[in-house]
């Protein structure tokens, strides 16, 4: 008998040991992440829809009509077409933490004074209507399940509390056994002699699953009312609550886009309970008419299904601090995702994903975008490496300028010749070209290749293989015998692309500014105009006549599909194409139709005006 109590009290011992009891008591609220500002500037229009859908992950204290509403009562913007017109610089809420530590989920943690109590009245009166009297364990529900689990000699009915449920979420798994029920019950009990019935509810709203869509778990009620009914809990209504709380009894059994008629009844029943305890005033809305469920079924699909809430997935962690943490970035994003989509509509069975580095010429910070969130996000974009096609060209014939070159100078467009060890090499054109002799100018804005190896073979392969290797560590040497690395046949990851362009344009307008070298003499004026550049034909109309620097790449049968933009504010670089299983015969992508694409709808829609293009200013990364 002793050595069966002993034996016993080792095992509670033990078994309160292995949980981290302190996560039931997490919270991080108002944790927002640390920026400079996020604002809107003036005289710009931005999309209703884009600013709801980022100050949903704000920690804004305001609603968002409460928001628009004092924006339209000060001036700073009036109503036009489906958005707002600003006319005067708007400072944006701060975007607040991702707190799930998983990758794939978005999670943020509410106090208990922010939780509508109609949710945890109810899930009281629905779940465990003992919760407050019990000490975590309920014996009159135990006694009920276990006489159904004899009859029915399994583990039938589990009679757990809301405290169980809670340990349950956080420390075990939902393997049915005796001994992980013993486990649950042990580790309920010791939580509630150290949490208040408060925190308890408290951690249970923060941390309880409530499905996934689209690879998105959604964990939480926040997360929950966001991705449900694009609300934040305090907005919820009343029978969208019963909803909320009807699928907490399994996020999958009552997953409405596949169960839609058993969440019906299951709502229904909620609801109606909810009534007869007072939880909801006479005003209350009503059971949901078969017009009101279809009307929220194609808003659930269009939310969920579709791109509109996948940047949750990549706002900032503790962990990751490259994640969204302005409107821009999220923009940036959006921009990715829909570029994406459609990609992977045309080519369905191929491993297409995109990459972004973004940044300032002043500082080390940047921001980083990896569309496979289930992968290395850090490693893709710091160490695997992709051809980067005609993307360098640009760099190269910078490196020739400090060896004498001129961008008026003319260079002959015919056919050349190497003679390597290898084996005699001659570089081939994209498109043909008329004229025997063009500007050096020209030739980087039509990315001809030709005259770069041209030009390289008379001002020497040695020596520009000694500028660039400073730049470029992985360069093959010698140069000479390895030419078609001018030509983009040398591969660098996304991160390093955007390191050799920071610094050779941090030299350029360096240059600049101590007056050794004039504007018109940099690669950012001479590729400046859209209208000159292999993106001539594809910019939009509303770019056309800006200026903003800007050059395409592509690579191994469009593979490898870049861009590295300059656009006053921010150097980028873009990278889009197959990740893995190139075993085909390549696509027809290019960088003007995918990475480019980004570029521009990201341009179009992040409410902020071109910077200038020239070396007085050199951005700021956020705003």
């Amino acid at each position: 008998m002793i050595m069966a109590l002993m034996g016993a009290s080792i095992f509670v011992v033990h078994t309160i040991s292995e949980v981290p009891a302190e996560r039931i008591n997490r919270f991080d609220k108002g944790k927002s992440i640390e920026i400079s500002k996020s604002t809107i500037d003036s005289d710009v229009y931005i999309n209703k829809k884009d600013l709801y859908d980022y100050w949903l992950f704000t920690d804004s204290e305001l609603s968002f009509d409460e928001y628009i509403d004092l924006l339209l009562s000060t001036g700073k913007v009036s109503r036009y077409q489906k958005g707002f017109l600003t006319k005067d610089g708007i400072e944006l809420p701060k975007v607040a933490l991702n707190e799930c530590e998983k990758s794939a989920c978005y999670q943020r943690r509410l106090q208990f004074g922010e939780m509508p109590s109609v949710f945890w009245k109810g899930l009281i009166g629905i779940e465990d209507s003992r919760f407050l009297n019990h000490f975590g364990v309920d014996l009159k529900s135990i006694f009920r399940a276990l006489a159904t689990d004899i009859v029915e000699l399994r583990l039938a009915q589990g009679g757990s509390t809301l405290t169980q449920q809670l340990v349950k979420n956080l420390f075990y798994s939902n393997e049915k056994s005796f001994r992980r029920k013993i486990k649950e019950m042990i580790v309920a009990i010791y939580i509630e002699t150290k949490f208040s019935k408060e925190e308890i509810l408290t951690s249970y709203f923060n941390e309880v699953f409530w499905g996934s869509f689209n690879g998105v778990r959604i964990k939480g009620l926040y997360s929950a009312s966001l991705f449900y009914f694009g609300k934040r809990p305090n907005q919820i209504d009343p029978f969208e609550a019963a909803i909320l709380i009807g699928l907490l009894k399994g996020p999958y059994y009552y997953n409405p886009l596949s169960q839609l008629d058993r969440l019906k009844q299951r709502s229904k029943v909620v609801f109606n309970k909810l009534v007869d305890m007072n939880l909801f005033s006479d005003s209350a809305d009503k059971v949901w008419s078969d017009t009101d469920w279809k009307r929220w079924l194609t808003d659930l699909k269009n939310r969920s299904l579709g791109d509109r809430y996948k940047p949750l997935i990549y706002i900032s962690r503790e962990k990751d601090e490259t994640g969204i943490s302005s409107y821009e970035q999220y923009i940036l994003v959006k921009s990715s995702i829909s570029v994406l989509s459609t990609l992977k509509e045309k080519y369905k069975d191929e491993d297409i994903a995109i990459k972004v580095v973004m940044g300032n010429l002043k500082n080390n910070e940047f921001f980083s975008y990896y569309s496979k969130w289930e992968r290395d996000k850090i490693k893709a974009i710091s160490t695997e490496r992709n051809s980067v096609g005609s993307a360098l060209k640009p760099f190269y014939y910078t490196l020739m300028t400090y060896l004498g070159l001129k961008w008026t100078d003319e260079v002959e467009s015919k056919e050349v010749t190497l003679k390597l060890n290898s084996g005699e090499w001659s570089p081939r054109e994209s498109h043909k070209v008329d004229d025997e002799y063009v500007t050096v100018s020209r030739a980087l804005q039509e990315s001809l290749n030709r005259p770069l190896v041209r030009l390289a073979n008379s001002y020497g392969f040695d020596k520009i293989e000694k500028l660039a290797l400073d730049y470029i560590p992985s360069l093959q040497v010698p140069l000479a015998q390895y030419p078609s690395q001018l030509l983009g046949s040398i591969e660098l990851s996304t991160y390093e692309l955007f390191e050799v362009y920071k610094r050779i344009l941090k030299r350029e307008c360096d240059e600049v500014v101590s007056g050794k070298k004039s504007w018109e003499d940099t690669m950012l004026y001479i590729l400046g105009d859209p209208s000159k550049t292999t993106i001539k034909r594809i910019v939009s109309k509303n770019l056309r006549d800006l200026n903003f620097f800007g050059k395409t790449g592509t690579s191994n049968n469009g593979y490898d599909n870049w861009f590295v933009f300059y656009d006053g504010w921010n150097l980028g670089v873009i990278w889009t194409g197959i990740d893995s299983n190139r075993s085909g015969d390549g696509l027809r992508l290019y960088g003007s139709t995918t990475s480019f694409k980004v570029f521009q709808q990201f341009l179009l829609t992040r409410g902020r005006r071109m910077g200038e293009l020239n070396c007085e200013k050199s951005g700021d990364l956020i705003r």
